[in-house]
């Protein structure tokens, strides 16, 4: 794995440019951030050779990967966030290097998966996971035992174990009663027992047995059941390589219990799951509605608006209204996260707006963004607010949203966190003027992130040559050329 450089860490269009770049302007500026070669990343080149005393290193392991340079304080301030980033970054690729790995490693796993992820049925899923895991690991019985969700009850939905041949009842591994299986369940720990017969759990056909080996079937923060394996062979034992490969057996046999229990409720529920697809059907509608209500009659201006939802409902939102001078207020934005939940955000926002006496665009995000960190499970939200006169003369306030543009022109915006991560966040206007017979353009990153069938991203060059076309233009070439994301486009010129 390529080792992480200061480059791409701080990439302009990423989050985490955002925010360094924010703390190095609050710093009131002087600052600038360079890789090992001196190549400048942000800020301003330094004047000349710069004294060691303020060149804070930014590292990350044992790799120095550039320098902050300028006054002490900020500086230090600087380096420290800088370097914290680089470690969650390095900790994050690490993670998932050690995840692909795993899933490359074990060929048979993956086969496993491809396999569950056909069959929508529990009894068939058990009977796939046994099979799989007495092919990787010998054993003479076994068990997939599940919790009934409305009971608590734990249950065998699979299971397999050689004839008993004297009228015994054999369930397998485990029964259900089994105080291995009570262990496992309340720790959500696997554990191997190499002597049955000599633990004091041990009860019934469980002291025939001479290994046993269990892990949870966990599926997000629930236990669903677990798995197990035994063997009465005279000298079996379990070890901790067979551990960690039951483990993964679980961790693709839990993803597919929960499928398949999703589409057995789904099954045995089809009048609920009928209501649901009419309340996202009205959801959407409502959404609508409330978006067209946010947009009021706007005397001496010309607006056009287009909202392209990637799915039934969306997380862009946009709000226009006059102000009692004459001037016009607007604002477009996106919050995180998708389907019902963001579209829940999106009213709740609407709401705030509504209610907002103010018509100072910094002042708008400022309450905006307090109102999302009192809610606190909202999640965050950019956005990009502006004020324009009858005059052409026009103020904007930035929260970590796109650039607005003035006809092919994307305008320069003051770097800002976006709503709802920090409380009491402020918002520094921009000031412009539209000259007779320019369009202001206000839109989501729905635009320059669309996507052809190629990969190819519609990109920032694309949208900047079709600002100078009608909303509805701008919205349809995007859509056109590969939609992945919400799209919404809002032109402003003032009137003849």
């Amino acid at each position: 794995m390529a080792g992480l450089t200061l480059l791409a860490l701080l990439n302009p269009r990423s989050a985490t440019y955002a925010v360094v770049r924010a703390l190095c302007d609050q710093a009131g500026g002087g600052l600038s951030i360079v890789d090992t070669s001196g190549r400048v990343l942000m800020g301003e080149a330094p004047a000349g050779e710069f004294d060691s005393s303020v060149r804070i290193p930014v590292e990350c392991g044992d790799a120095t990967l550039g320098f902050v340079v300028g006054d002490q304080a900020h500086a230090s301030l600087v380096a420290q966030l800088v370097t914290h980033l680089a470690a969650r970054e390095t900790e994050q690729r690490a993670l998932a290097g050690e995840t692909l790995h795993l899933y490359r490693e074990i060929n048979l796993i993956e086969q496993l998966s491809e396999q569950l992820a056909a069959i929508l049925n529990l009894a068939a899923v058990s009977e796939a996971v046994l099979a799989q895991a007495q092919r990787l690991i010998s054993a003479t019985h076994g068990s997939v035992l599940l919790v009934d969700k409305s009971t608590g009850a734990l249950g065998i939905e699979g299971s397999f174990a050689p004839p008993a041949g004297n009228g015994d009842d054999t369930c397998g591994a485990l029964a259900p009663d089994s105080h291995f299986a009570a262990s496992v369940l309340e720790r959500g720990v696997a554990e191997i027992v190499n002597d049955c017969g000599g633990d004091s759990r041990s009860r019934g056909n469980e002291c025939s047995l001479r290994a046993l080996i269990l892990a949870p079937l966990r599926a997000g923060q629930r236990t669903a059941g677990l798995i197990a394996l035994a063997s009465t062979e005279p000298d079996a034992s379990y070890s901790a390589a067979d551990l960690k490969l039951l483990n993964t057996i679980a961790l693709q046999a839990a993803a597919a219990v929960e499928n398949a229990a999703l589409c057995a409720e789904m099954v045995d529920s089809a009048r609920e799951r009928a209501a649901y697809a009419a309340e996202l059907q009205a959801a959407s509608s409502v959404q609508q509605l409330l978006l067209q209500s946010g947009s009021s009659p706007t005397p001496g201006f010309h607006v056009e608006s287009v909202y392209l939802p990637a799915s039934e409902v969306g997380g862009d939102f946009f709000f226009v209204q006059p102000a009692p001078d004459g001037s016009l207020l607007a604002i477009v934005g996106d919050v995180s996260g998708k389907g019902l939940t963001a579209a829940m955000r999106v009213a709740m926002i609407l709401g705030v707006l509504r209610r907002e006496t103010s018509h100072d665009p910094g002042e708008i995000l400022f309450s905006l963004n307090n109102a999302l960190v009192a809610h606190g499970q909202l999640g965050f939200a950019t956005a990009c607010c502006i004020r324009i006169s009858l005059t052409g003369e026009f103020a904007f306030a930035n929260a970590g949203h796109i650039a607005p543009y003035v006809s092919s022109r994307e305008l320069e915006t003051i770097p800002a966190l976006p709503l709802g991560i920090v409380a009491g966040q402020n918002f520094e206007l921009v000031l412009g003027s539209l000259n007779q017979g320019e369009r202001l353009v206000l839109l989501s990153d729905g635009v320059p992130e669309a996507r052809a069938e190629s990969g190819e991203l519609f990109g920032f060059e694309r949208t900047a040559m079709l600002c100078s076309k009608t909303a509805e233009h701008i919205a349809a070439t995007a859509q056109q050329f590969g939609q992945e994301d919400d799209i919404t486009v809002v032109t402003l010129t003032v009137s003849e």
